[in-house]
Order: structure tokens, then C-alpha cells, then sequence
């Protein structure tokens, strides 16, 4: 309960900066999610929802929640183990990828927010984590791009450990607001 009030917070606050942002976007991604030095989990998928509008000069911002899940590992001796589900929720502050424009829009980007990890039969944990990576967008239209982005995903975990993945995402934005 506390972790959906937390984000409802953010999304209240960073929303109305949106608003007075020159367009915004609307985006849903999909792909794969690679584990990172993790021999109990397989490759899986992820998709995800996002928001995404200009600040100031090249800096853009973008809200996004992102569900996904490792697949099954069969571990010799023990048998199939299943895999997790990692899903995140937080704000990405991007370096180019201007929104609504027609052609190519490279972009390098971090972020940071909270990532739940559960598998079946272990506790679920929330813990905080932060991203990186690169992507390339493409306005097809001022008010439809065509996105692949690389995410790097470092998530905290027990002690001192932390959970690390890549996700490989492809995806569309339609953009909607004043000119």
C-alpha cells in the first residue's frame, strides 16, 4: 500500500509538469529480459507503459512502469526452478530522443525507482533500483514514433546483493497536446 501511494505521488507531481510541456507522448514497449551473472534464472519477456515529454532544451522526462518475467531454470540435481517476475516503476530523465519531431532521435537516458522481485514460494521484495542505457526513437509522423531501446537494471536485493538484467525493447509513442 505504501509503495502505490509513493508512486501515485510521483505521478501527481511529475503529471502537470507534463501539461505544461509542448507535446506529450504516450508509449507502450515490449521485448526481451536477459538476466546479468543471475545461473538461477533464464531469459524472459517484459512490457511496459510510458509518459514522455521535454523539459528544457534536450532534456526529457519519462514516467514508465514495466512488468516482466524470467523464464523457468532447470538447475542440474535440484530440477526446474521458476523464474522470477520484476517489475519496476519510476522516472527515466533522458538526454535527446526530442519529442514529436520527424526522423532519427538518438538518446542516452538514467533512472531510478522501485523494483519488485518475486518468485514463487519466496517472500516478494520492493527495494529501490536504478537504469541506464541508450535508445533510438523515430518519428514516422510528428506524432508517431517508432522506439528500440537497451536498458541496464540494477536492483537492490538482500544485503549487499543486487539483481541485474537488460532489456530489449521495441515500441511505439503517439504524441498528443498543444503545438
Amino acid at each position: 500500500m505504501k509503495r502505490k501511494v509513493i508512486i501515485w505521488i510521483l505521478l501527481m507531481t511529475v503529471l502537470p509538469i507534463g501539461a505544461m510541456a509542448d507535446k506529450t507522448g504516450f508509449g507502450i514497449v515490449g521485448g526481451g529480459l536477459f538476466p546479468v551473472a543471475q545461473d538461477d534464472q533464464e531469459s524472459g519477456k517484459t512490457f511496459g507503459a510510458k509518459f514522455r515529454f521535454r523539459i528544457t532544451g534536450p532534456i526529457v522526462v519519462e514516467p514508465n512502469a514495466n512488468f516482466g518475467s524470467f523464464g523457468d531454470v532447470t538447475v542440474s540435481g535440484a530440477g526446474t526452478r521458476d523464474g522470477s517476475t520484476v517489475n519496476h516503476y519510476g522516472l527515466d530523465v533522458l538526454f535527446g530522443g526530442l519529442p514529436a519531431a520527424i526522423g532519427p532521435k538518438p538518446y542516452l537516458f538514467i533512472g531510478g525507482g522501485v523494483y519488485t522481485i518475486k518468485r514463487d514460494g519466496a517472500t516478494t521484495v520492493n527495494k529501490s533500483g536504478w537504469s541506464f542505457g541508450a535508445g533510438l526513437a523515430v518519428g514516422v509522423m510528428k506524432i508517431l514514433d517508432v522506439e528500440v531501446r537497451g536498458r541496464f537494471n540494477i536492483a537492490s536485493y538482500d544485503g549487499s546483493t543486487s539483481k541485474k538484467s537488460v532489456a530489449v525493447t521495441g515500441g511505439l509513442i503517439y504524441y498528443f497536446g498543444k503545438e
